[in-house]
């Protein structure tokens, strides 16, 4: 079996090892490319000083919104909440504080259980994404009577994929890992300019991501939630591919 990465993924490092020991081709190619985005503090300046819940959609939102890290620490009356353990993680190392994550689905959905379940009623929440990223926390919340802001601290384009061709392999299954809409709708694009046709797989974490996508160049779905290991990734993929 042949794999393409084309999201960062903290776990490929994990998934290369396992795919050298099955003996599996495995490659990682950017499908898209991430930009800063310039943001006006002085619109949530104010909420620093206050008790205040802070959820960042991404890690990509912590790498991105370091000009308020210094405002975040030196409050202790905040909560933070993320998504996934390598959020939470991240977290710990900028901010030495804990942050709330679901633990066995990492989804804004089973962030807002999470929420619903920790925050009291009217609390005040910034949210930190990227541009694009669902607005479906920002709703949701905002549905409970509790203020939200929200900045975009980052954006994403399509990357150039006219070597993805180089990389697809005709004798075998090619699995492509891929964790948001627009790598997503990257690839499905390039494939489309592929004239010779190839067994072609999508692993995603969630069949949301495949909403509105031509699928016609795609034989099959695999989904695998963020937050399983490697090891688990390498289990699915041989079994479909065995199968």
């Amino acid at each position: 079996m042949n794999l393409i990465v084309l999201s960062q993924i903290s776990i490929y490092k994990d998934i290369q090892k396992y795919c050298i020991l099955n003996k599996a081709s495995i490659h990682q190619i950017m499908a898209v490319k991430i930009f800063p985005i310039k943001y006006d503090i002085t619109k949530i300046i104010d909420v620093f000083d206050d008790e205040i819940n802070i959820i960042f959609q991404s890690k990509n939102a912590i790498d991105y919104s370091s000009d308020i890290h210094q405002k975040i620490k030196n409050n202790n009356k905040i909560k933070l909440y993320c998504l996934g353990q390598y959020s939470a993680k991240k977290i710990k190392e900028i901010f030495l504080l804990e942050a709330l994550y679901p633990l066995r689905n990492y989804s804004s959905e089973r962030l807002l259980d999470l929420i619903a379940e920790d925050s009291p009623a009217k609390s005040k929440f910034l949210i930190i994404k990227g541009q694009d990223g669902r607005t479906y926390l920002e709703e949701k919340i905002k549905e409970k009577g509790c203020k939200v802001l929200v900045i975009d601290v980052y954006k994403r384009e399509p990357e150039n994929l006219s070597s993805l061709k180089d990389l697809i392999k005709k004798d075998m299954n090619n699995y492509f890992i891929v964790s948001s809409k627009i790598a997503l709708e990257n690839l499905v694009s390039e494939l489309k300019l592929i004239k010779h046709k190839n067994k072609n797989i999508l692993v995603i974490p969630n069949m949301r991501l495949i909403e509105g996508i031509d699928m016609e160049n795609i034989n099959d779905v695999l989904v695998i939630n963020n937050n399983k290991e490697a090891s688990e990734y390498i289990r699915v993929l041989k079994e479909h591919n065995n199968g």
